[in-house]
């Protein structure tokens, strides 16, 4: 008797396993059309931060790069250093969908930002997110106290 429940614990173990390795190959290829969109260096069009606009001067400084979900950003309205992150889930189910990352340098470094996203073709996007890493922002708008960043992201031609 012993000898079934462990081949039982065993073989639902290896199904297991195999249907996890299954779903996580489906997610993954799901969420690969989403993660090959941001692929590639972009320029800030336009922004807010906390209700108020990023000022053009920061606007034309403000880059980002995407290299498979690694990510590195040069922001000065948010940082006067490289900030760089990880993409770790994005969420295509929802509207608007969202992007989870994990700062590695700069503010909220270590902590889950949950932002929220929209494509304009395959050019542009929308990206919305609060840099304290509290709260996920509901639309594109940034309201005074809020402490919410809102960009448009335009793809940089080599």
């Amino acid at each position: 008797m012993r000898v079934n429940s462990r081949l039982f614990a065993v073989g639902f173990l290896a199904v297991a396993l195999t249907m996890s390795a299954f779903i996580c190959t489906v997610i993954a290829s799901d969420i690969a059309p989403q993660l090959d969109k941001f692929q590639g260096a972009w320029v800030l069009v336009a922004g807010e931060k906390d209700g108020k606009k990023i000022s053009d001067d920061h606007v034309k400084n403000t880059k980002i790069t995407y290299k498979g979900n690694q990510g590195e950003m040069i922001a000065p309205h948010q940082h006067n250093e490289t900030i760089f992150f990880e993409i770790v889930k994005i969420v295509t189910d929802k509207s608007p969908k969202e992007f989870h990352l994990v700062r590695k340098s700069g503010p909220s470094a270590g902590k889950t930002i949950v932002g929220i996203y929209e494509f304009d073709g395959n050019d542009v996007f929308k990206f919305a997110f609060d840099p304290s890493a509290s709260t996920t922002p509901k639309d594109f708008t940034t309201k005074e106290g809020t402490g919410f960043i809102s960009h448009i992201w335009k793809r940089s031609k080599p």
